[in-house]
Protein backbone atom coordinates (compact mmCIF):
# COMPACT_ATOMS: atom_id res chain seq x y z
CA UNK A 1 0.00 0.00 0.00
CA UNK A 2 1.45 3.40 -0.89
CA UNK A 3 1.64 6.34 1.00
CA UNK A 4 -1.55 8.29 -0.72
CA UNK A 5 -3.89 5.41 -0.23
CA UNK A 6 -3.13 5.27 3.29
CA UNK A 7 -3.46 8.99 3.74
CA UNK A 8 -6.59 8.95 2.14
CA UNK A 9 -7.82 5.84 4.07
CA UNK A 10 -6.96 8.00 7.48
CA UNK A 11 -9.02 11.08 6.31
CA UNK A 12 -12.07 8.91 5.31
CA UNK A 13 -11.87 6.43 7.83
CA UNK A 14 -14.44 7.64 10.15
CA UNK A 15 -16.50 7.12 7.31
CA UNK A 16 -15.93 3.25 6.78
CA UNK A 17 -17.18 0.11 8.60
CA UNK A 18 -15.53 -2.71 9.20
CA UNK A 19 -16.10 -5.00 6.55
CA UNK A 20 -15.79 -2.61 3.13
CA UNK A 21 -12.19 -1.32 5.74
CA UNK A 22 -10.97 -5.21 5.77
CA UNK A 23 -11.80 -5.86 1.93
CA UNK A 24 -9.60 -2.44 0.87
CA UNK A 25 -6.57 -4.19 2.78
CA UNK A 26 -7.38 -7.14 1.82
CA UNK A 27 -6.99 -5.65 -1.52
CA UNK A 28 -4.03 -3.83 -0.35
CA UNK A 29 -2.17 -7.32 1.03
CA UNK A 30 -3.27 -7.24 4.49
CA UNK A 31 -4.39 -10.31 6.26
CA UNK A 32 -5.99 -10.94 9.36
CA UNK A 33 -2.67 -11.87 11.01
CA UNK A 34 -1.58 -8.21 10.05
CA UNK A 35 -4.36 -6.15 11.49
CA UNK A 36 -5.04 -5.51 15.30
CA UNK A 37 -7.58 -3.97 17.12
CA UNK A 38 -7.92 -1.96 19.71
CA UNK A 39 -10.52 0.24 22.17
CA UNK A 40 -10.47 3.65 21.61
CA UNK A 41 -10.04 4.84 25.93
CA UNK A 42 -12.73 7.54 26.21
CA UNK A 43 -15.83 8.61 28.56
CA UNK A 44 -17.63 9.97 25.80
CA UNK A 45 -19.84 8.58 22.91
CA UNK A 46 -19.00 8.74 19.89
CA UNK A 47 -21.20 9.02 16.63
CA UNK A 48 -18.62 6.50 14.34
CA UNK A 49 -17.18 3.43 14.95
CA UNK A 50 -14.13 3.30 13.10
CA UNK A 51 -12.06 6.23 15.58
CA UNK A 52 -8.28 5.99 13.59
CA UNK A 53 -5.83 3.74 11.76
CA UNK A 54 -2.46 3.51 11.71
CA UNK A 55 -0.28 2.03 9.30
CA UNK A 56 2.94 0.33 11.24
CA UNK A 57 6.04 -0.76 8.98
CA UNK A 58 8.68 -1.45 11.20
CA UNK A 59 9.79 -3.97 12.56
CA UNK A 60 7.06 -6.16 10.61
CA UNK A 61 4.09 -4.59 8.84
CA UNK A 62 0.99 -4.29 10.53
CA UNK A 63 -2.35 -1.83 11.09
CA UNK A 64 -3.39 -1.15 14.36
CA UNK A 65 -7.11 -0.24 13.66
CA UNK A 66 -9.03 1.93 16.84
CA UNK A 67 -12.81 1.55 17.49
CA UNK A 68 -15.46 3.34 19.40
CA UNK A 69 -16.54 -0.12 20.78
CA UNK A 70 -14.48 -2.34 23.56
CA UNK A 71 -12.85 -2.85 27.14
CA UNK A 72 -11.67 1.08 26.87
CA UNK A 73 -14.75 2.54 25.13
CA UNK A 74 -17.30 4.52 26.61
CA UNK A 75 -19.69 1.49 26.80
CA UNK A 76 -17.09 -0.57 28.49
CA UNK A 77 -18.23 -3.63 30.87
CA UNK A 78 -15.48 -3.03 33.14
CA UNK A 79 -16.10 -1.67 36.51
CA UNK A 80 -15.56 2.15 36.80
CA UNK A 81 -12.32 1.81 39.28
CA UNK A 82 -10.71 0.04 36.58
CA UNK A 83 -10.48 3.44 34.78
CA UNK A 84 -10.04 5.30 37.11
CA UNK A 85 -6.67 3.01 37.80
CA UNK A 86 -4.98 3.49 34.91
CA UNK A 87 -5.90 7.03 35.06
CA UNK A 88 -3.75 7.46 38.27
CA UNK A 89 -0.99 5.32 36.97
CA UNK A 90 2.41 6.39 35.00
CA UNK A 91 2.69 3.78 32.85
CA UNK A 92 0.26 1.90 29.93
CA UNK A 93 0.74 -1.73 31.31
CA UNK A 94 -2.20 -2.45 32.86
CA UNK A 95 -4.20 -0.68 29.66
CA UNK A 96 -1.36 -3.16 27.08
CA UNK A 97 -2.44 -5.90 29.34
CA UNK A 98 -6.44 -5.11 28.91
CA UNK A 99 -6.08 -4.75 24.98
CA UNK A 100 -4.78 -8.12 24.84
CA UNK A 101 -8.15 -9.31 25.64
CA UNK A 102 -10.00 -6.88 23.89
CA UNK A 103 -8.41 -7.24 20.40
CA UNK A 104 -9.71 -10.97 20.48
CA UNK A 105 -13.03 -9.92 21.66
CA UNK A 106 -13.02 -7.61 19.08
CA UNK A 107 -11.92 -9.97 16.03
CA UNK A 108 -14.77 -12.13 17.65
CA UNK A 109 -17.48 -9.22 17.81
CA UNK A 110 -16.21 -8.31 13.73
CA UNK A 111 -16.58 -11.70 12.73
CA UNK A 112 -19.74 -12.06 13.43
CA UNK A 113 -21.33 -9.30 12.16
CA UNK A 114 -21.04 -11.29 8.92
CA UNK A 115 -20.25 -14.64 9.19
CA UNK A 116 -20.81 -16.11 5.79
CA UNK A 117 -17.13 -14.07 5.80
CA UNK A 118 -15.63 -16.69 8.12
CA UNK A 119 -15.33 -20.04 7.29
CA UNK A 120 -14.97 -21.12 10.50
CA UNK A 121 -18.03 -19.84 11.73
CA UNK A 122 -20.14 -21.03 8.99
CA UNK A 123 -18.18 -24.38 7.26
CA UNK A 124 -19.69 -24.74 3.46
CA UNK A 125 -21.29 -21.51 2.96
CA UNK A 126 -20.12 -20.79 -0.64
CA UNK A 127 -20.60 -24.56 -1.28
CA UNK A 128 -24.27 -23.72 -0.48
CA UNK A 129 -24.80 -20.43 -1.87
CA UNK A 130 -25.96 -22.51 -5.20
CA UNK A 131 -28.42 -24.34 -3.15
CA UNK A 132 -29.62 -21.20 -1.41
CA UNK A 133 -30.30 -19.47 -4.75
CA UNK A 134 -31.94 -22.34 -6.50
CA UNK A 135 -34.83 -21.77 -3.69
CA UNK A 136 -35.39 -18.25 -4.18
CA UNK A 137 -36.23 -19.35 -7.69
CA UNK A 138 -33.82 -17.34 -9.81
CA UNK A 139 -36.17 -17.17 -12.74
CA UNK A 140 -39.26 -15.23 -10.70
CA UNK A 141 -39.05 -11.21 -11.34
CA UNK A 142 -38.05 -10.34 -7.73
CA UNK A 143 -34.90 -12.26 -7.59
CA UNK A 144 -33.79 -11.27 -11.04
CA UNK A 145 -33.96 -7.61 -9.88
CA UNK A 146 -32.58 -8.48 -6.83
CA UNK A 147 -29.61 -9.98 -8.64
CA UNK A 148 -29.36 -7.58 -10.95
CA UNK A 149 -29.34 -4.77 -8.13
CA UNK A 150 -26.01 -6.36 -6.61
CA UNK A 151 -23.90 -6.44 -9.59
CA UNK A 152 -25.14 -2.90 -10.96
CA UNK A 153 -25.87 -0.82 -7.50
CA UNK A 154 -24.67 2.55 -9.40
CA UNK A 155 -28.10 2.02 -11.97
CA UNK A 156 -31.67 1.51 -12.05
CA UNK A 157 -32.90 -1.78 -13.01
CA UNK A 158 -36.02 -2.73 -14.58
CA UNK A 159 -37.32 -6.41 -14.86
CA UNK A 160 -40.67 -8.00 -16.62
CA UNK A 161 -41.97 -10.74 -18.39
CA UNK A 162 -41.81 -10.80 -22.15
CA UNK A 163 -42.75 -13.21 -24.55
CA UNK A 164 -40.45 -13.80 -27.23
CA UNK A 165 -40.47 -16.39 -30.35
CA UNK A 166 -38.05 -19.06 -30.14
CA UNK A 167 -36.72 -21.39 -33.06
CA UNK A 168 -36.74 -24.56 -32.34
CA UNK A 169 -36.36 -27.63 -34.04
CA UNK A 170 -38.76 -29.54 -35.79
CA UNK A 171 -39.47 -32.62 -38.23
CA UNK A 172 -38.62 -32.10 -41.52
CA UNK A 173 -42.22 -32.61 -43.63
CA UNK A 174 -41.94 -35.36 -45.81
CA UNK A 175 -44.29 -36.54 -48.81
CA UNK A 176 -46.73 -39.46 -48.42
CA UNK A 177 -47.86 -41.02 -44.74
CA UNK A 178 -47.04 -37.68 -43.00
CA UNK A 179 -49.44 -36.38 -39.86
CA UNK A 180 -49.54 -32.59 -40.00
CA UNK A 181 -50.02 -31.15 -36.43
CA UNK A 182 -49.43 -28.89 -34.30
CA UNK A 183 -45.28 -29.19 -34.50
CA UNK A 184 -45.45 -29.76 -38.29
CA UNK A 185 -43.54 -27.59 -40.03
CA UNK A 186 -42.03 -26.31 -43.77
CA UNK A 187 -38.51 -26.81 -42.55
CA UNK A 188 -35.96 -27.68 -40.11
CA UNK A 189 -37.61 -25.44 -37.91
CA UNK A 190 -40.37 -23.74 -35.81
CA UNK A 191 -40.73 -20.01 -34.50
CA UNK A 192 -42.94 -20.52 -30.86
CA UNK A 193 -43.87 -18.11 -28.82
CA UNK A 194 -41.66 -18.06 -25.27
CA UNK A 195 -42.26 -16.96 -22.08
CA UNK A 196 -39.11 -15.21 -20.31
CA UNK A 197 -37.70 -12.23 -19.19
CA UNK A 198 -36.29 -8.86 -20.40
CA UNK A 199 -34.02 -6.54 -18.24
CA UNK A 200 -33.20 -3.35 -18.83
CA UNK A 201 -29.97 -1.69 -17.31
CA UNK A 202 -30.68 2.39 -17.75
CA UNK A 203 -27.27 4.03 -17.04
CA UNK A 204 -27.27 8.23 -16.76
CA UNK A 205 -23.21 8.52 -17.70
CA UNK A 206 -21.60 6.94 -20.83
CA UNK A 207 -18.26 5.62 -18.25
CA UNK A 208 -18.46 3.49 -15.31
CA UNK A 209 -16.77 4.79 -12.29
CA UNK A 210 -13.68 2.44 -13.18
CA UNK A 211 -13.48 4.41 -16.03
CA UNK A 212 -14.47 1.75 -19.12
CA UNK A 213 -17.63 2.28 -21.08
CA UNK A 214 -20.59 0.83 -19.92
CA UNK A 215 -20.91 -0.80 -22.96
CA UNK A 216 -18.04 -3.30 -21.92
CA UNK A 217 -18.16 -3.00 -18.33
CA UNK A 218 -21.98 -4.30 -18.19
CA UNK A 219 -21.20 -7.31 -20.25
CA UNK A 220 -18.42 -8.66 -18.30
CA UNK A 221 -20.28 -8.03 -15.05
CA UNK A 222 -23.02 -10.24 -15.98
CA UNK A 223 -20.95 -12.77 -18.38
CA UNK A 224 -18.71 -12.66 -14.97
CA UNK A 225 -21.08 -12.68 -12.08
CA UNK A 226 -24.84 -12.96 -13.12
CA UNK A 227 -24.63 -15.74 -15.76
CA UNK A 228 -22.55 -18.63 -14.09
CA UNK A 229 -25.53 -17.98 -11.16
CA UNK A 230 -28.00 -18.56 -13.60
CA UNK A 231 -26.75 -21.28 -15.79
CA UNK A 232 -28.41 -24.14 -14.01
CA UNK A 233 -31.62 -22.76 -14.87
CA UNK A 234 -33.90 -22.45 -18.58
CA UNK A 235 -34.34 -19.16 -18.56
CA UNK A 236 -34.97 -17.55 -21.60
CA UNK A 237 -33.66 -14.11 -20.50
CA UNK A 238 -33.25 -10.48 -22.88
CA UNK A 239 -30.29 -8.03 -21.38
CA UNK A 240 -30.27 -5.11 -22.72
CA UNK A 241 -28.34 -1.57 -22.01
CA UNK A 242 -30.15 1.92 -21.95
CA UNK A 243 -27.82 4.19 -22.39
CA UNK A 244 -29.16 8.00 -21.59
CA UNK A 245 -26.48 10.12 -22.24
CA UNK A 246 -26.74 12.18 -24.93
CA UNK A 247 -24.66 15.46 -24.20
CA UNK A 248 -21.20 14.54 -25.93
CA UNK A 249 -20.68 14.90 -29.48
CA UNK A 250 -18.68 13.00 -31.82
CA UNK A 251 -15.18 12.94 -31.66
CA UNK A 252 -12.63 11.64 -34.29
CA UNK A 253 -10.09 10.21 -31.62
CA UNK A 254 -8.72 7.46 -29.27
CA UNK A 255 -11.43 8.10 -26.63
CA UNK A 256 -14.63 8.14 -29.18
CA UNK A 257 -17.02 5.46 -30.05
CA UNK A 258 -18.51 5.49 -33.41
CA UNK A 259 -22.19 5.16 -32.74
CA UNK A 260 -21.54 5.38 -28.90
CA UNK A 261 -21.75 9.23 -28.60
CA UNK A 262 -24.61 11.63 -30.28
CA UNK A 263 -24.59 13.23 -32.73
CA UNK A 264 -24.36 17.02 -32.52
CA UNK A 265 -27.81 18.46 -33.41
CA UNK A 266 -29.44 14.50 -33.29
CA UNK A 267 -32.77 14.03 -31.93
CA UNK A 268 -32.91 13.04 -28.44
CA UNK A 269 -33.15 9.27 -28.07
CA UNK A 270 -31.87 6.82 -25.94
CA UNK A 271 -28.81 4.33 -27.23
CA UNK A 272 -29.58 0.66 -26.41
CA UNK A 273 -27.11 -2.02 -26.73
CA UNK A 274 -28.13 -5.65 -26.34
CA UNK A 275 -25.67 -7.29 -23.91
CA UNK A 276 -27.72 -10.95 -23.96
CA UNK A 277 -30.64 -12.83 -25.74
CA UNK A 278 -31.34 -16.70 -25.20
CA UNK A 279 -31.36 -19.08 -23.07
CA UNK A 280 -28.99 -18.87 -20.10
CA UNK A 281 -27.91 -22.59 -19.50
CA UNK A 282 -27.12 -23.12 -22.81
CA UNK A 283 -25.28 -19.67 -22.66
CA UNK A 284 -22.88 -20.70 -19.71
CA UNK A 285 -22.25 -24.27 -21.17
CA UNK A 286 -20.62 -22.10 -24.53
CA UNK A 287 -18.88 -19.83 -22.30
CA UNK A 288 -17.29 -22.29 -20.85
CA UNK A 289 -15.91 -24.40 -24.07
Amino acid sequence: MNGPLEQRLRERIRGFDIPALLDVLAASGYGDAEIEYRGHRTTVHQSHLVHDIQFIHQPRKRIVITVNVGLLSAQSPLPSFMMQTMDQLDHDRLERFIGFFDHELLRECFAGLYPEREGALLPGWPEAAKDRLRLLRPTCQSTLHWLFRKSFPETEISVRRDVRHQRVSAPEMRLGASALGEGGSMGGFASIPTGGMEVRIFCDEPISASGVTWAVEARRRFETDLLPLLSESVLMLTVILVLRDQEGFLRLERESHLGYDPLHGAPVETRQVLLFSGDTSSAQASLAV
